[in-house]
């Protein structure tokens, strides 16, 4: 077990505090959203220092590029500070699922690999490629290695892509969950638990909207949540409305609630989405009380994944023309 000396985090917590003046606020996505064209909304975020600087993007159609250059950039400081790099890898290895998920792809559909690696994983994307290519999974974690040679088993009897994701995406997250479980500290832990109900609350309410089986909610469901998998599948052939009622003495009551009346209002699963993501950066937001300690390290991490993916929710709307009061609507809570 990983053990966690808060007041080893003494200087981390103070630098990422320092930096947190430089997180994109309301009034700087409000001007990205009231930009007249993507050119100028892009303008927003070179004046910010997002990314490299200097040339090394050359306009707002490669913002891609930027915004990975700036996830880059995080963790790079976090390595920079942190006491216990093996804290930051817990949080880094998501991206290179990300990786390992495009390659396999492309290589069991003889393809070859899109322009969409990333190079924010605990492997540079080269060396993900060098792995993957030669099958050398020795660096690998056993979980990665265990779901690739998986994906290698079902994939020649099923040739089926979407298995590649399923197994992957579990992976993932079992890595992720046990990585933060296998601390000693309560709030990283809470990040886990909550991940995983996030996670399986989505991930019921896709499967029963397009009904699938509860043989199918048993393979993607997480274990190592608070809400017992049992709940889910005993609801998969019952009216949401039930899932309501089985949340009632659970701390996500009030958003289980509300985001299902907005599907069934809406019928669109992303309003749901946005309240859960609401819900877990408010859950983050409480380590703003905490000055000395892994909290503010931390949440300066997810405090820079969600601006990024507002930024991306920003700069895509806008390349596509779409209304300013829509863009604005799938917009998730900021840290600041």
């Amino acid at each position: 077990m990983l053990k966690v000396n808060q007041d080893d985090y003494a200087y981390s917590a103070s630098r990422v505090r320092a930096r947190e003046i430089k997180l994109l606020d309301g009034n700087r996505f409000e001007r990205m959203l009231e930009a007249t064209s993507a050119q100028e909304a892009y303008k927003a975020l070179t004046e910010a220092e997002y990314g490299f600087g200097g040339d090394s993007v050359s306009g707002f159609h490669s913002f891609e590029v930027l915004l990975s250059q700036e996830m880059k950039k995080t963790f790079s400081l976090l390595y920079e500070i942190a006491p216990q790099i093996e804290v930051v890898k817990a949080f880094q290895r998501r991206y290179d699922y990300f990786n390992i998920k495009v390659l396999l792809k492309a290589e069991l559909q003889n393809i070859q690999p899109p322009s969409i690696l990333i190079d924010t994983g605990t492997f540079e994307k080269d060396e993900m490629v060098r792995i993957i290519r030669e099958r050398d999974y020795e660096q690998l974690t056993p979980i990665m290695r265990e779901a690739i040679l998986n994906i290698y088993d079902v994939f020649s009897r099923m040739h089926d892509p979407q298995a590649i994701d399923l197994l992957l995406d579990k992976a993932s997250f079992k890595q992720f969950t046990t990585d933060l479980l296998n601390t000693n500290n309560d709030f990283l832990h809470g990040i886990a638990k909550i991940t995983v109900d996030i996670t399986n609350i989505k991930m019921f309410i896709r499967a029963q909207a397009i009904n699938k089986t509860e043989d199918f909610l048993r393979k993607i469901l997480l274990e190592g949540g608070e809400i017992p998998i049992d709940l889910y599948i005993g609801g998969v052939d019952k009216p949401l409305d039930d899932l309501i009622a089985a949340f009632k003495d659970t701390r996500y009551k009030d958003v289980i609630k509300d985001g299902i009346l907005l599907y069934q209002e809406k019928k669109n699963l992303s309003a749901l989405e946005k309240l859960l993501d609401d819900f877990f950066m408010k859950f983050l937001q409480h380590a703003k009380l905490i000055t000395i300690g892994v909290e503010p390290f931390i949440v300066h991490l997810f405090a820079k994944e969600t601006e990024i993916r507002n930024v991306r929710i920003i700069m895509t709307g806008k390349i596509n023309n779409l209304p300013v009061d829509l863009i604005r609507e799938r917009l998730r809570l900021g840290y600041v």
